[in-house]
């Protein structure tokens, strides 16, 4: 047994944990992987409800999105119902950019910005924009 990684063994780990785990915290992510929906399970527990469409705009996450020169991530565009969900959404598209595999990330609706946290150090910054409103119909 040796301690190189082999290139099917490359292959099985990308197959494994998706297609960010090679992409590199500094390269543009696919426009076309971005969400355009709330998830099934956001759906769930509000059935019927109003969808916002966020742009969600990067200032700085982890080490290496926007700080020391680095650009941020791009803008992440998506549909959401509550500020739990936007919140899970933005979690699932900083990951690369993070050494930590636990980020919280805080968003606030009102003051349309938000926070992540990655562990106990403070880890970025977004501003958030409403782009459009889908008005919730009877759940019933």
């Amino acid at each position: 047994m040796t301690g190189h990684i082999t290139g099917e063994t490359l292959k099985e780990i990308a197959l494994a944990v998706g297609p960010d785990w090679q992409a590199g915290r500094h390269e543009t992510r696919d426009p076309e992987a971005d969400i355009t929906t709330p998830s099934l399970d956001e759906m769930a527990k509000a059935p019927g409800s109003t969808q916002t469409q966020y742009r969600v705009t990067y200032a700085r996450v982890g080490r290496h999105g926007g700080r020391n020169g680095s650009k941020p991530p791009a803008p992440l565009t998506v549909w959401a119902v509550t500020a739990e969900g936007l919140a899970e959404h933005i979690a699932k598209n900083i990951r690369p950019y993070l050494l930590s595999s636990g980020a919280e990330v805080l968003v606030d609706l009102e003051a349309m910005n938000g926070q992540i946290y990655a562990g106990f150090r403070h880890a970025g910054t977004f501003t958030l924009e409403a782009l459009q409103v889908a008005e919730g119909g009877d759940a019933g």
